[in-house]
């Protein structure tokens, strides 16, 4: 898992070969109605706005076909990680690529102009609150885990 600023995203390139074009797209995600964007090589993006969800009412999910990068664009939302080896299994939609876990996690506040990059091996909570719903807008951009 990482979490940082957009302007930082450079240091992260060469984790994934279209990790560059992923971080390009944010750039114009801002203007973009929400719904779906199909990018080249496979990537695509979803850019959506909405209220948080209290955070421990929510499974911890993972993906073992797409990296996650995920941008908050605007408002605000409460992020929680935890390794899968670390959780319980409860569920899982191999077709959609989601595999639910229940289990202790850490949360970080994620506001405007942050990201983070979730990993096949994070099961991640987004868009929750702990306390009071906040709107977020944000774009997730799913990249195919390489073989």
């Amino acid at each position: 898992m990482i979490i940082d600023r957009i302007e930082e995203q450079e240091r992260y390139y060469a984790l994934h070969p279209h990790m560059e074009l992923a971080f390009a797209f944010l750039a114009e995600a801002p203007d973009l109605e929400p719904g779906r964007y199909e990018l080249e090589h496979g990537l695509f993006a979803t850019v959506s706005e909405g209220d948080t969800r209290q955070l421990d009412t929510v499974n911890l999910e993972a993906h073992k076909k797409y990296i996650d990068l995920q941008y908050c664009i605007a408002g605000g939302e409460r992020m929680a990680w935890a390794h899968i080896q670390e959780l319980n299994k409860v569920s899982e939609d191999p077709e959609h690529d989601n595999y639910f876990y229940t289990g202790t996690s850490t949360s970080i506040s994620i506001r405007p102009g942050m990201f983070f990059i979730m990993f096949p091996s994070d099961a991640h909570k987004a868009t929750c609150h702990h306390e009071f719903v906040k709107h977020y807008r944000k774009v997730v951009i799913k990249l195919p885990v390489e073989a």
